[in-house]
Order: structure tokens, then sequence, then C-alpha cells
């Protein structure tokens, strides 16, 4: 039995769910919520995909590797660039540290979070 632990993936589904949110109706929102929701939530997430995402096939060539491996691991991390927040989900398994630290790096440390989204990318290309 081996576990593949993808990241994030970007999809048609991922891009039609930002398109969606940017077209909702948020006059019956409380002001405040719709802000953060739109302005810094959905930016800072869709950062993260673009930044750190992977496509389905990526994921399907990384399942194939491991069905095919002679002795496949008993878990496989399909993205190296995740590796941090796995790590996070590893030493704390009831979820409250990784939620914890993607909270803050999304709501109060976001310029944090987009310049070491553009590094990636930069490292990426």
């Amino acid at each position: 039995i081996s576990l593949v632990e993808p990241g994030p993936v970007m999809t048609e589904f991922e891009a039609k769910l930002y398109e969606e949110a940017e077209r909702a109706d948020y006059s019956r929102t409380d002001p405040e919520t719709a802000e953060i929701f739109t302005n810094v939530y959905l930016r800072n997430s869709r950062d993260v995909f673009t930044s750190l995402g992977q496509t389905p096939e990526d994921i399907a060539e990384h399942t194939l590797r491991v069905i095919e491996a002679a002795r496949p691991p008993f878990r496989h991390q399909t993205n190296a660039a995740y590796t941090p927040l796995a790590a996070l989900k590893h030493a704390d398994p009831s979820g409250a540290l990784v939620t914890d630290a993607f909270y803050k790096l999304v709501f109060k440390y976001d310029a944090v979070l987009r310049l070491s989204l553009r590094a990636i990318r930069l490292l990426r290309w």
C-alpha cells in the first residue's frame, strides 16, 4: 500500500471556482467579510495554486511511477515545493498546526506569502 500525496492540483474545476467567486454577488454579505474573502483569501489561494499547483497529468505520472516501482514507498509526495505544509501535517495529525500556519500566511503575513510564491515561481521556471 502506498499513499500518493499531491499538493494543490490545477484543474478546470479550480479555474471555474475562481471565475464564479469573482462574479458572485456579495451585496448580502457583511462588507468586512466580503472584502477579506475577495481581496485576501481568493487572491492568496489563487497564488498558491498558480505557484505550487501541479497538473493532473503530473499527478498521474507520479502515481504510475509508484505503481511500477519494485519497492514502492509507503508515502510519496508529488510536489517538493509543498513539503513544508506536508511536514506540518505529519507533525500534528490533528491538523491544527497546518491550519494555523496557513491562516497566518494568508491573513497575517500575506506579503511574505506572496513574495515566497513569486520566488518559487522563478525557481520552477
